[in-house]
C-alpha cells in the first residue's frame, strides 16, 4: 500500500493519477487496474482526463459516456421539436445532426454562424413561395446544400411527432447514430421514454426531454452496455483502466487500485469537523436536517422532542457505513494500492482518519 503525501485540490489529484497511470500502464499491459471513486460524478471527471491523457479506460459508472452522449443528443432534439420556434434549440439540434457524420464536421461552424442569423424560423423551414431564407443566404453553394439537407431531415422529424414518443425516440436514433451500440442505447432509452409516459401521461416532448437529460447528466440510474452489464469480468480487461464506484466494485478484484478522494467528506469518522454529504455549511448548528426532521416527526408519538441528537447518531451511522465502503475499496487490491485525497473545492477538508491511521502504520 503507498499514498501520496500532497495535500491536492480536486483537480491535482486528478492529473496526479492520470499522470501515474500514464507511466505504470506501458510496462503493465498485462496486469488489470481500477480507479475507485465515491461517486459517479467524481468518475465522470476521472474519464474526461483520461482521454486527455490517451489512458484507455472503461467506465463502470451509473451511465457510462456512450450513454449519456446518446440520451444526450436525444433530448436535445426532444427540446427542439417540443419548442420549434426557438433559434436556440434549432442551433442545438444542428449541432447535434451536425456532429454524427464525419463528412458534416467542417460545415457546422460555419452552418451555426449561419444560423444565429435566420430571423423567423419559419423562413428556413417551412419557406413560403419567393421567401425563402436559404435561397438569399450569401453563404458558397456547399454550404447551402449542407444546410437544405438539414432543413429535409428537421421536416422529417417534424412530421415523426405524430408518432408516440417512445416511436419518435427511435426515429430520431435510427437517423443519427450508425454504430450498432448506439442504435441499441436508442432502443434502450426509448425504453425509458415509454416508462416516464406510463408514469407521467400527461407529459410533452419538453417532460420527457428533461428526463432523457437526467439519464445524460449521470442523474438517473440507466444502465448502459458492456460495462454496465451484469456479470462484468474485471480480468477480461488487463492494460485497461476501470472507473467504477466502490459499490460497483464489490466481488471485484484488480491487481492495482488506486482509491481516490480519501478525506473527510467522503470518508467522515464523525470527528469535530468532519463534513458530511446530507448536511449543508449554512445550517444554523450544522444539523443534519433530513434526520432532525424524522426525529421530530417520531417525537410527536413517542416523547418530548431534542434538537441534535438525531443528528449527531445520524453522523455516526454514515461514518460507520462509510468506513465499511472504505474496507471494501481497500481490499479490491490484490497487488498495488495507492490511496490519495484532497481539500476540497473549498480547501478545507483533511486525509481521512482512516487513511492517516494506515499511513502511520505501514511508516
Amino acid at each position: 500500500m503507498s499514498s501520496l503525501p500532497n495535500a491536492y485540490t480536486p483537480d491535482e489529484e486528478v492529473r496526479a493519477v492520470a499522470s501515474s497511470l500514464s507511466k505504470w500502464l506501458p510496462g503493465n499491459q498485462g496486469s488489470t487496474v481500477a480507479v475507485l471513486v465515491p461517486t459517479n460524478h467524481l468518475g465522470v471527471d476521472y474519464a474526461d482526463e483520461f482521454r486527455k491523457y490517451g489512458i484507455k479506460h472503461l467506465e463502470f459508472l451509473r451511465s457510462t459516456r456512450a450513454t449519456r452522449r446518446a440520451a444526450g443528443y436525444l433530448s436535445g432534439l426532444l427540446s427542439f421539436l417540443a419548442r420549434p420556434d426557438s433559434t436556440r434549440d434549432l442551433i442545438s439540434a444542428y449541432r447535434i445532426w451536425g456532429s454524427t457524420r464525419d463528412e458534416r464536421a467542417e460545415f457546422v461552424k460555419p452552418g451555426v454562424a449561419a444560423l444565429r442569423k435566420v430571423g423567423r424560423i419559419e423562413r428556413f423551414l417551412w419557406p413560403q413561395a419567393g421567401d425563402d431564407w436559404l435561397a438569399t443566404l450569401q453563404k458558397p453553394e456547399a454550404l447551402r446544400e449542407h444546410l437544405g439537407d438539414f432543413r429535409t431531415q428537421i421536416q422529417y422529424w417534424h412530421a415523426a411527432t405524430e408518432l408516440p414518443s417512445d416511436q419518435l425516440v427511435l426515429t430520431l436514433g435510427h437517423d443519427l447514430f450508425l454504430e450498432p451500440a448506439d442504435l441499441a442505447l436508442a432502443y434502450k432509452l426509448s425504453g425509458v421514454v415509454r416508462r416516464a409516459i406510463r408514469n407521467n401521461p400527461h407529459w410533452g416532448l419538453a417532460e420527457l426531454a428533461g428526463e432523457l437529460d437526467h439519464v445524460a447528466k449521470n442523474q438517473r440510474r440507466f444502465l448502459g452496455l458492456s460495462a454496465d452489464d451484469r456479470g462484468f469480468n474485471a480480468d477480461s480487461h488487463p492494460g485497461e483502466v476501470i472507473i467504477a464506484t466502490i459499490h460497483k466494485a464489490k466481488g471485484l478484484e484488480w491487481d492495482r487500485v488506486h482509491l481516490v478522494s480519501v478525506n473527510t467528506y467522503d470518508y467522515p469518522s464523525a470527528e469535530a469537523g468532519d463534513q458530511f454529504i446530507a448536511e449543508r455549511w449554512f445550517v444554523k448548528g450544522g444539523l443534519n436536517l433530513q434526520a432532525e426532521a424524522l426525529h421530530q416527526m417520531r417525537a410527536l408519538i413517542d416523547g418530548s422532542p431534542s434538537v441534535g441528537s438525531a443528528t449527531v447518531e445520524a453522523r455516526r451511522e454514515y461514518a460507520a457505513e462509510r468506513l465499511r465502503l472504505l474496507y471494501v475499496g481497500i481490499t479490491r487490491a490484490r497487488r498495488e494500492l495507492i490511496l490519495t485525497w484532497n481539500m476540497g473545492r473549498r480547501g478545507d477538508l483533511r486525509m481521512a482518519t482512516p487513511l492517516l491511521a494506515l499511513s502511520e502504520g505501514v511508516k
